[in-house]
């Protein structure tokens, strides 16, 4: 009965994906019909862009972390620009706000009297440019128009309608974070970008002192500080998610091959218990703590989801497991990241990625840190 429920569960929240995609689709051929389609146009930012405007209106963790690279690209090639975000997640501004250069995160909430309330303060901000990273939300296109920049960039495309000053072509990397730093190279003319093409977040203080409180209730007793670390989470939403099986074998063969390492199960909400007894496990809400304490490992290994993302983000070598999604588009992204898919998404390839990394000297251990690649 439990696996009939968890199918019609997966079934309606596809048909719910469906259902708002062809909405989303409709909205933007009965706006194009209305206002017309964009052409690219590449043209110079105005000289005195100081104020900027992203907008990413969705929920999804991954995507709010896919963000980073061009957010990073804009304070460095603008030093003199403030940065504002719009987000629909307040858990994740924290996330944000550690980035240099951002301003104000605002958090869309789901009511109109909150939306009609947000859309009158950014028009009061006055902001120089405005920006769409998505290439197919109706809801940032909307929120784009009607924020009141004097400068909008987005991507054309056949049912763009927002009049955009600067519009890239479709991007060229499938990847979901480096289109967004192509859609400044391809959008502004005659401007040298200083470019980021990996993901960060830089968990502050409080973030961290709170990170140091777990992970010491996770050992306990206490081990050496030299012994190797490495995390694990074992799910994903819908197709995404690997077979408690494969996470067993995994279990195995990591303490068969690396019996001098240790492992970190990080938890979901909705699971009380590790996946096997005697692992050490953790479950953390609050997203920057969570950055925090994944930093503080020697790598990650998780399909495709949320804490994958942010693991990269905190400057953890992660191996990507691609079980339905396409590790072109949504591969981990820092030093040291490797995606599996395919024939090679096998329990002991995500052990010999993890061990790889490995390079025991004396007492100490050095993590190899390799080009971000995808096997498979």
């Amino acid at each position: 009965m439990a696996q009939t429920g968890d199918v019609n569960a997966t079934g309606i929240k596809a048909w719910i994906k469906r259902l708002r995609r062809g909405n989303r689709q409709r909205l933007n051929r009965l706006m194009t019909s209305l206002f017309g389609t964009v052409e690219p146009r590449s043209r110079p930012l105005a000289g005195d862009t100081r104020r900027i405007l992203v907008v990413r209106l969705n929920k999804r963790l991954g995507n709010i972390l896919f963000l980073t690279p061009m957010l990073r690209s804009l304070a460095a090639s603008l030093p003199a620009a403030t940065i504002d975000v719009v987000i629909e997640d307040p858990r994740q501004k924290p996330l944000l706000e550690s980035l240099p250069a951002i301003g104000q995160v605002w958090v869309r909430e789901r009511s109109l009297p909150a939306t009609i309330r947000l859309l009158r303060q950014l028009r009061s901000v006055r902001y120089d440019l405005a920006i769409d990273p998505s290439g197919n939300s109706a809801s940032n296109r909307l929120a784009l128009a009607l924020a009141g920049a004097r400068q909008r960039m987005g991507f054309a495309a056949r049912d763009q309608w927002v009049r955009l000053t600067h519009a890239a072509p479709r991007a060229e990397s499938r990847h979901q974070a480096i289109q967004p730093v192509e859609l400044l190279t391809s959008s502004v003319a005659d401007f040298s970008w200083k470019t980021f093409e990996t993901l960060a977040v830089f968990p502050h203080g409080p973030s961290n002192a709170a990170a140091q409180r777990y992970w010491q209730a996770a050992f306990t007793p206490p081990v050496r500080s030299t012994t190797p670390t490495v995390g694990f989470f074992t799910r994903a939403t819908g197709a995404k998610q690997l077979e408690t099986g494969w996470w067993q074998e995994f279990v195995a063969l990591f303490k068969q091959r690396l019996p001098s390492a240790r492992l970190l199960q990080i938890r979901a909400p909705d699971q009380p218990e590790p996946i096997e007894p005697g692992i050490a496990s953790v479950s953390i809400a609050e997203l920057d703590v969570l950055a925090a304490l994944l930093g503080r490992l020697n790598g990650f290994v998780a399909a495709d989801c949320g804490p994958m993302h942010l693991a990269a983000a905190a400057g953890v070598p992660v191996v990507g497991l691609f079980k339905a999604t396409s590790a072109a588009c949504y591969a981990p992204l820092g030093d040291g990241c490797t995606a599996l898919e395919g024939p090679a998404l096998t329990a002991a390839a995500a052990v010999d990625a993890v061990s790889h990394r490995t390079q025991y000297r004396g007492s100490r251990v050095a993590w190899i840190l390799l080009p971000c690649q995808s096997s498979g």
